[in-house]
């Protein structure tokens, strides 16, 4: 399959325009971190769904998948969203706000990982990246990510935290520190990822 980056491109201009940035209907009581490891052409999953705050795990989910899209630079949903749609299917506890591995709105086109999957999903999504995205015309302030005006993210210690959808970037940063535990990257996502780089290491070992 030839995976077309300008339709790809298109399609998260059309996305984000559905990102919707407002309040929690209510104090969220859960947390899920979601992330991808790579191993011999598969994606495999891990989605940790955690209780807020006391970050108890409550439930945990693999899944995986044939990989059929290259990994390119702003395009990480295409890549990941085969997968996380597997995981979506598997999780059975309600779960007030996601996170995931990767940018909301802070993103060249506004349409990052956890933006893209918030708005397919119409579920609350928080971007946490460790990395900063090049984007036309973005200063940082302080501890902000500005462009054109409007505020992208923040940055929190050495990761960068922007609204994937339905919250806010105030409910976020709150959030994200809510659940730090000593790691670089909040600890839904920090266990999701251990759980996912686990099951793609034995698969190289197979």
């Amino acid at each position: 399959m030839i995976f077309d980056v300008r339709r790809a491109v298109e399609a998260q201009r059309r996305l984000s325009e559905k990102v919707i940035e407002e309040r929690l209907a209510k104090e969220p009581r859960s947390v899920c971190g979601i992330d991808v490891a790579y191993a011999k052409g598969k994606g495999y999953g891990a989605a940790v769904l955690l209780s807020y705050p006391e970050l108890e795990v409550m439930e945990v989910e693999i899944a995986e998948a044939e990989v059929h899209v290259p990994y390119i630079p702003t395009l990480l949903a295409f890549r990941e969203m085969p997968i996380i749609f597997r995981l979506m299917k598997n999780i059975r506890d309600e779960t007030d706000v996601f996170m995931l591995d990767g940018h909301g709105v802070c993103h060249p086109r506004r349409c990052g990982l956890a933006a893209h999957f918030g708005v397919v999903f119409n579920v609350p999504s928080i971007g946490v990246a460790k990395g900063r995205l090049r984007i036309k015309g973005s200063v940082i302030v302080g501890d902000t990510i500005v462009a054109d005006g409007k505020v992208l993210g923040k940055v929190l210690g050495r990761i960068y935290v922007s609204v994937g959808n339905k919250v806010t970037l105030e409910e976020s940063v709150k959030i994200v520190s809510g659940c730090i535990r000593g790691h670089k990257v909040p600890e839904p996502l920090f266990l999701a990822h251990k759980i996912s780089r686990e099951i793609a290491r034995r698969a190289r070992l197979e």
